[in-house]
């Protein structure tokens, strides 16, 4: 019961804090971008223990209760509600709770995540994107992703490490036993990140090495090719474009030849994307450093290499591919 009228206390404090904080910008509103500040969740989530002490175990269950109050208080404006992805909505938010269930309720690890999240929930509310971020990165550092239960075949045969078209990368499946690895969960959830930053339009360079490889790739008919590199881009190029040099090679010596060969070629991912209605991720193989991201209406895909950065993960190299057929 005391550990019951705590959270209450701390829930209704994030509110006061809230309503004064709008009464005193009332001219000059602050508004979180709420899928950005959500999108930190993945971030968290690559920084999961996955093997949790008793510590852990009682800071996740206070943080998720303060989340599930909040959710069920209305704590959270429409602009939120709108965007939450599955995991952070109520159901999973008390599944969560229930998955760090410990004997000593009123740990004090789990008093001072109650403390914290309620901390920053005030601020979030108050328009800090910033404590948005960490509110929501801290809530991914405590997700334990459910395993699914499959009826996996006792032989297993490996995908082919090879893509020829995009339609065929995205029926590339790993055996799920390789989806419980706990290196590559947090590897899908980078790419999670990444595919949900380019969904929403927003800058992916800080997801980037500070310089990655560009590969650029059209093929046409007649065994022709455009192509042109890039070694070394800075990442802050992938969000406001950039131009390269392109070369067009062919086979045939019945090709239609160009009468330059060589081309100024101009790339620009958030462009590139906005003309997608959909993009699908999917694993080249079973590595899980190299993804696929395509529209399957379209003729032309990404290839993202990723590899370990830091204390997480970071893209490397970014190849653009299109089929004139």
């Amino acid at each position: 019961m005391n550990a019951l009228l705590t959270r209450c206390r701390l829930f209704t404090a994030s509110v006061a804090m809230m309503l004064s904080g709008c009464a005193g910008t009332a001219s000059q509103p602050v508004a979180v971008d709420w899928q950005n500040a959500m999108a930190a969740f993945a971030i968290g989530e690559q920084q999961s223990p996955m093997v949790f002490t008793m510590k852990d175990a009682a800071r996740c269950r206070g943080r998720w209760l303060f989340h599930a109050d909040a959710l069920k208080g209305g704590a959270f404006p429409d602009a939120a509600m709108g965007v939450f992805i599955e995991e952070l909505r109520f159901t999973s938010a008390m599944g969560g709770a229930d998955f760090f269930l410990i004997e000593d309720g009123d740990h004090p690890a789990n008093r001072n995540a109650t403390k914290d999240a309620d901390r920053l929930m005030a601020l979030a509310l108050a328009g800090d994107g910033a404590a948005a971020r960490t509110y929501f990165e801290n809530l991914g550092q405590c997700y334990a992703r459910p395993e699914e239960v499959r009826d996996v075949p006792e032989l297993a045969t490996d995908a082919a490490a090879t893509i020829t078209r995009q339609s065929e990368a995205l029926s590339i499946e790993p055996v799920s036993s390789d989806f419980d690895e706990p290196v590559n969960q947090q590897r899908l959830a980078f790419i999670e990140l990444f595919v949900q930053r380019l969904r929403a339009g927003a800058p992916v360079a800080d997801l980037l090495k500070p310089q990655i490889s560009y590969v650029y790739a059209v093929k046409h008919d007649c065994a022709a090719a455009t192509t042109g590199y890039i070694d070394l881009l800075p990442a802050s190029d992938v969000d406001t474009g950039f131009p390269f040099v392109a070369t067009y090679t062919w086979e045939s010596p019945d090709c239609v030849v160009p009468p330059e060969l060589d081309s100024i070629e101009a790339f620009n991912l958030k462009a590139t994307m906005s003309q997608w209605n959909r993009i699908e991720a999917a694993a080249e193989d079973h590595n899980f450093d190299v993804f696929v991201l395509a529209d399957r209406a379209r003729n032309d895909y990404l290839l993202i290499s990723i590899e370990p950065y830091r204390k997480g993960y970071a893209v490397s190299k970014i190849e653009y591919r299109l089929e004139r057929l």
